[in-house]
């Protein structure tokens, strides 16, 4: 049987302060108000804002209230 994969999407900004542990280390996307899309590996979060470390190895923080949507693929 074929596993398959599940989207998570968060949108609010308490509820993407509250699950950054379990985000920690995985690659996310992180969708801006203004329709930009990153994707990285979650390195740090803070109650104001987030870092990953993108595909070119560089560290990128976003505050929380630029955030519109925080999503990632998982197997289910």
């Amino acid at each position: 049987m074929a596993v398959g994969t599940k989207q998570i999407r968060i949108s609010r900004p308490a509820q993407i302060r509250s699950r950054m542990d379990e985000f920690r280390g995985k690659k996310i996307n992180i969708v801006l108000h203004n329709g930009n899309v990153f994707l990285g590996t979650l390195v740090a979060a803070s109650d104001t804002e987030i870092t990953i470390t993108n595909m070119r190895l560089k560290e990128v923080s976003f505050l929380l209230t630029k955030i519109n949507e925080i999503y990632f693929d998982t197997k289910g």
